[in-house]
């Protein structure tokens, strides 16, 4: 394969397996091939327009492309010519396409790009399929490398129409890689895995465990952009087994590397921290300079993390260094931030400010370059498929021709076949019609199961609260109607009153619940985000439920930091806020303590509410959010509920993009949490 048959997804990785690895392998390959051309010189019977000899000129050629520019350039200019004299075609194509890896390597971008056309014109005239794929390939990574995806991507598409036809297994890797390297870049991680599991599965038939574990570590990156950590790991530790074995120092640092990302990214901090040493040490060990790109910022930010801000600043001074000296743009911004963040820490705001200003000029520059290379590659593979299109419509409108001229020849052969092309259109119909109407039965199964199960539910909580109503508001009445008949002394209207009143406020918070269930049942729930301060609202929240708390003598510690700022409905956090805090002073003993804090991630904010209760069972917690299991409950002071407002909660989190679980131990307390966005910009928030 031409130029480097892998690419690394990230391309400082790619351009040092390249270096470190093709110099080996190129040596071995040469003295190989001279002894090969040797052995033909020395038969009686040679004659140079042999095309094994040829082919031979050809690899050696392109195996001395960096150790001896010179013998490359001549052998390729006699090859060249031997095939014109004898119109050896494969070879012809094929010293074309060496002549563009050739002055790619020089620098001479056109030159390459006008003999990679060259090649691809040659194969094209007399249909020669590998050496297409080979010039299609050497024009894709030129394209690639260059800066222009889209090209890239269209050579790329192609090229492994080609392969596959010609069952090219190893180009077939190598493409599917390399597709997935271009999603990647633009930030379609989803897209760029589904090729790298190609290229996985191709591995795993041809038996090749060296590109397999390039491929798993690829596929690990990829897994960790999309948050499933797990999997990461998995292919991470496949691909470190094979490194290890085979000793590979660079890749295993890489893998080290791969490791602590992943830590970092669930920010385990001193996990992280191991196995960037352990990268680190192996990057001194072998003087792997472009490593360091990635694991110094990685270093600084556990450092970051962990509080130790002298070391922080240290490592990021040291990523912003080597990242400037090898000009990856994306590990200067990195550091700058970084750099900020320490600034800050520090309380040199002026300083904070500059490297703040950079960073943003480094991202708005890649995002801009982003959409570019983005909007690109899309249009790229609109176009590679309209092409295909139009060529499978020309081949179709000439097979028609061809069909015409045969129905000429006889008009029974012409009603035999309209006759079958009328059957088997009848057919398709039908059974497109058919599995229409499978799908819409599907479907109102489905939606006749859903019902069904709404209905339950809805039975079921109007039972508890039918039942949870009655008997507060009868002992209400009661009360009331003694006292108006002066049939109760003072004294036990002062001892029954306040019970009543407290059963009165129970029956409050359920009514408030079950409306706003009745409201998303009825109209689903209404959504309306803005930037709000999630501090403001818990402080205005516990406002009013603190009188209640007072009378449990339970602390309640708003540990929110002021100005934290979330994308959600307002009156979706109040709802939430005030559900999950009643929740915990109800199952908070006499003289509890209840805690809000707040953990801010990646792009999002988790927000933990934390009591020393009576906490829940390991049943319970599994039922906790299951309308179907709502069931009534009573507090640490015999307060009821329906164990409906949690349940609201939970849609209403999610509806706002988060999520919302529990941790708990029976006889210890509770821990409830949920996340909500960050705010998409800075503004005011309400």
């Amino acid at each position: 394969m031409d130029y480097f048959t892998f690419l690394c997804r990230r391309i400082i990785i790619t351009i040092i397996f390249v270096m470190c690895y093709a110099p080996i392998l190129t040596a071995q390959e040469e003295n190989s091939t001279r002894t090969k051309i040797e052995e033909l010189r020395s038969n009686v019977n040679f004659t140079p327009q042999n095309p094994e000899y040829i082919d031979l000129l050809l690899k050696l050629a392109k195996s001395q492309i960096r150790s001896n520019a010179d013998s490359t350039e001549l052998l390729l200019k006699e090859a060249y010519q031997l095939s014109l004299d004898t119109h050896y075609r494969s070879g012809e194509s094929i010293a074309l396409s060496t002549y563009g890896y050739f002055y790619f390597e020089k620098g001479e971008t056109d030159k390459a790009h006008d003999y990679n056309m060259k090649a691809l014109k040659v194969a094209d005239t007399y249909h020669l399929s590998n050496e297409k794929l080979k010039a299609l390939n050497n024009m894709g990574l030129d394209y690639w490398l260059l800066g222009d995806s889209s090209s890239a991507l269209t050579k790329f598409l192609e090229a492994l129409t080609v392969a596959t036809e010609v069952k090219n297994v190893d180009m077939m890797v190598s493409l599917n890689v390399n597709i997935a390297n271009l999603y990647s870049e633009n930030g379609d991680f989803e897209t760029s895995l589904s090729f790298l599991e190609i290229a996985r599965k191709l591995n795993v038939e041809l038996g090749n465990k060296e590109i397999l574990a390039y491929t798993l570590l690829n596929m690990a990156s990829e897994y960790a952009d999309l948050g499933n950590y797990k999997e990461a790991e998995r292919m991470v530790d496949e691909s470190l087994d094979y490194f290890l074995k085979q000793n590979t120092k660079d890749w295993i640092s890489h893998a080290y590397e791969q490791k602590g990302s992943i830590a970092l990214k669930q920010s385990n901090y001193e996990e992280a921290l191991l196995w960037y040493k352990k990268s680190e040490q192996l990057c001194d060990e072998i003087d792997f300079s472009y490593g360091y790109t990635l694991l110094y910022n990685g270093i600084a930010e556990c450092y970051l993390g962990l509080k130790n801000i002298s070391e922080a600043e240290n490592y990021a001074l040291k990523g912003l260094a080597i990242s400037t000296e090898f000009s990856i743009a994306e590990s200067v911004k990195d550091a700058n931030l970084i750099l900020s963040k320490v600034a800050h820490q520090k309380g040199d705001d002026g300083l904070a400010y500059s490297y703040q200003q950079k960073y943003m000029e480094l991202y708005e520059k890649g995002q801009v370059e982003k959409f570019r290379k983005g909007l690109g590659v899309l249009r790229s593979k609109m176009q590679f498929e309209n092409q295909k299109k139009a060529l499978i419509e020309e081949q179709h409108k000439a097979i028609a021709k061809q069909k015409n001229y045969a129905y000429l020849a006889g008009a029974a052969l012409l009603v035999v076949t309209l006759t079958l092309i009328l059957i088997y259109r009848t057919n398709k119909l039908q059974k497109k019609y058919t599995e229409n109407l499978q799908e819409k039965q599907n479907a109102l199964i489905m939606r006749e199961a859903q019902l069904k199960e709404s209905n339950k539910t809805k039975d079921k909580l109007f039972s508890i609260i039918a039942h949870d109503l009655k008997g507060p508001i009868n002992s209400f009445h009661g009360l009331m109607k003694m006292s108006s008949d002066e049939s109760i002394s003072q004294e036990d209207y002062d001892e029954l009153f306040p019970e009543a009143l407290k059963n009165i406020q129970g029956i409050s918070e359920m009514l408030n619940n079950l409306l706003v269930w009745a409201r998303t049942q009825m109209k689903g729930i209404t959504l309306k985000q803005e930037n709000v301060d999630v501090h403001l609202i818990a402080t205005s929240t516990l406002l009013l439920l603190i009188p209640i708390a007072n009378k449990k003598e339970i602390s309640i510690q708003n540990n929110i930091p002021k100005n934290t700022i979330s994308f959600s409905d307002k009156n979706h956090l109040d709802i939430i806020l005030r559900n999950l805090i009643s929740n915990a002073i109800k199952f908070t003993h006499q003289k509890g303590e209840i805690i809000l804090t707040m953990i801010e991630k990646n792009n999002e904010l988790q927000i933990e509410i934390t009591d020393n209760g009576v906490g829940m069972a390991l049943e319970t917690q599994s039922k906790l959010f299951d309308k179907k299991h709502a069931t009534s409950t009573y507090g640490t002071h015999n307060e009821k509920g329906t164990g409906l407002g949690l349940s609201i909660c939970k849609d209403m989190v999610e509806s706002n993009g988060g999520s919302l679980w529990v941790s708990s131990i029976q006889n210890k307390g509770t821990t409830i949490y949920f996340t909500v966005p960050k705010a998409t910009v800075t503004t005011v928030a309400v």
